[in-house]
Formats: structure tokens, sequence, C-alpha cells
């Protein structure tokens, strides 16, 4: 018996380590309960993890980025859309007559029923213009590189602008006689497209007279040139339609105007004009009141000079009986005159 207790020790002894405490191996027999387990499953199925939150936030902002694009695409076809209408209204300007020129600009400057972008109305502007001084072709006519909105010619330049009322006024400038230009412009004419109508200044010819025979900016033959080729723009005018009131510029009647100088005729100058007819045999002055006189010339052309005291004014009647001239043209044949019309 003893035996088989020590034998049943050795065994024992083999299995077990004899430093380690027993009751370190002792564990004491666990209960499960299914429902623990149940809730654990349920509540990992339900929470949402971190990277499940990134990407329902990634998803959101692609949409939000391609709704933002497909607008900015939009965008981009309607301002394609505007510049190909665009291009194809220019297109259309190019190969447009002076008829069809006039009814587009009646239309977006006038009445404002069709709309254009900037450079669309200018290039309207420049085509509608070339229309109406397209006789200076014949003159080098060309448009400016160096000024805006500017034709240039063999003998003088001419600027354009749109006006408030819609009129295009009209300037120009020649070079003087040591090749320069002067400073300023001088304003010429307004077309009135709408009323099919032209003012010109009378101003403007006054101020060519001061300038050749006065100042000596320019020459008589500038001056003469300068009517020549004015009045081929005037006849060109007429023709498409245009009506013009009396000027000093038009030589297509004989010339009957009277305008009026801001001052009296001085003295000298009359003294002067009177010298002047009495050396030549085919020029006469008269007196024909207590301040009125009458220059007699050849060919039955007349100047009558009235002053008047209340106003301190002088009014100019020229008259070229049946010769068709303009003031250049007349004042031309007798330069001793031009100080009649200086009005500064």
């Amino acid at each position: 018996m003893a035996d088989e207790k020590n034998k049943f020790n050795q065994i024992y002894n083999t299995l077990v380590n004899p430093d380690e405490d027993p009751a370190l191996n002792i564990r004491e027999k666990e209960t499960l309960h299914p429902e623990d387990n149940a809730s654990e499953e349920k509540s990992d199925t339900v929470k949402p993890s971190t990277q499940e939150k990134a990407v329902s936030g990634t998803s959101l902002n692609y949409y939000d980025n391609r709704q933002q694009s497909y607008q900015d695409l939009l965008e981009l076809i309607d301002d394609a859309e505007k510049e190909l209408a665009d291009l194809k209204f220019r297109k259309l300007l190019m190969e447009s007559d002076f008829s069809a020129l006039l009814e587009y600009f009646n239309q977006i400057f006038v009445t404002k029923e069709e709309q254009a972008s900037a450079i669309a109305k200018g290039a309207l502007l420049e085509y509608f213009t070339f229309e109406l001084i397209k006789p200076l072709e014949g003159h080098g006519l060309q448009l400016s590189t160096n000024d805006f909105s500017t034709w240039e010619s063999k003998y003088f330049n001419l600027s354009y602008r749109l006006m408030d009322k819609n009129e295009i006024g009209f300037s120009f400038m020649m070079p003087t006689s040591d090749g320069k230009f002067r400073n300023e412009k001088i304003k010429l004419m307004e077309v009135y497209p709408e009323s099919m109508t032209v003012k010109v200044f009378d101003e403007a010819i006054l101020t060519l007279l001061k300038d050749c025979y006065t100042n000596h900016i320019y020459t008589s033959g500038q001056n003469s040139m300068f009517s020549r080729e004015m009045n081929d723009v005037i006849s060109h005018m007429k023709d498409l339609g245009f009506e013009f009131d009396d000027n000093l510029l038009d030589n297509s009647k004989p010339l009957d105007r009277t305008v009026t100088i801001p001052h009296k005729i001085p003295v000298d100058v009359l003294d002067q004009i009177f010298i002047t007819t009495m050396n030549n045999e085919k020029y006469d002055f008269k007196k024909i009141g207590t301040e009125n006189y009458l220059v007699a010339l050849d060919s039955k052309q007349t100047v009558t000079i009235n002053q008047d005291d209340a106003s301190q004014t002088c009014s100019l009647t020229m008259n070229t009986d049946r010769k068709n001239k303009s003031l250049i043209e007349f004042f031309g044949s007798y330069p001793f005159l031009v100080p009649l019309t200086i009005t500064d």
C-alpha cells in the first residue's frame, strides 16, 4: 500500500511544478450569459467607426464640387455663345452697305432695341463713318494708328466720336506749314443719323481763314484743298440722303450768307479795305448808311458790312451772285477781306 502511494506522488510531481503555488492553478468555473454576447454584438454593429464618418464627408464634398463645376460650365457655355453671337454680328457689319449700317446704328444707339458689345459698337462707328467720308479714299484714307477714332488722309485728319444725342461729331486737323499739327482739333460738323441731317460749324471755316491769312499756320493751297475734298464728302453725303443747313463750306450753290462778328470792325481794318478797293478799278467801297458799307467786287459779288452800336457787333453779308463758292474759295480770291471775319 505504501509502495502505491509513493508511486502516485512521483507521477504527480512530474506534472506539476513544485515551486508553483497550487492555488494559482485553480480556476473557478465561469458562468456564461447568452444575452451579454448578444448585447456586445449589437453594440459593435450599430456604432459607426471614425473611418465610416470620413467617407460620408468626402462623398458630400464631391457632389458639392461637382455641382459647382456644372454651374461654372454653364456660365462658360453662356459666355462662349455670347462671344460667338458678337463675332457673327461683327462679321455681318463688315459685310453691310450704308443702308444696313444706318439701320444698325439706329437700333443700337438711338432706339436701343438691339444690344452689342463695346467692340461691336466701335466697329459700327468705324464702318459707318468710313461710308460717310468715302470720297477721301482716293486721297489715301486710312484709320490712324496713332490717334483713337481718327481717319487720316493725305492732306488732313478727321476724328469722330459719338455725342450725347447720338450724333457723330467730326473734328479735323491739318499739318501746319512746317509739317506739324496744331495742338487743338477744330470742330467741323455734327452728323445726325436719326434725322439724316448735318450741321457744319461756320466757326471752323472762319478759323481756317484766320489761321491761313493772319496767323500763317496754313497756306492758301491747303485751305483750297481742304475745301475741295470736303465738298466731295458733302456731295457724297447728300447722295446718301443727308440734308445740310446753309453753311460757309458748301460750294454747291452761290454763297449768300450773313454771319455775325461778336465785335465791331476796327477802323484800321475798314481803312485798309478802302485803300485796296480804291487801288483796283474793278472794286468799289461805298458807305450806304451811318456805319454801313458795301464792298463791290468783280462779277457782281459783294460784301455788306453792318455795324451795330447798340450790341457792339457787326453782321457781314457775303454774296457771290450766281457763282457757286464756299467762303474759303470766295475769300481766297479776295484775301484782303479776311480781316473782316476775325472774331477775336
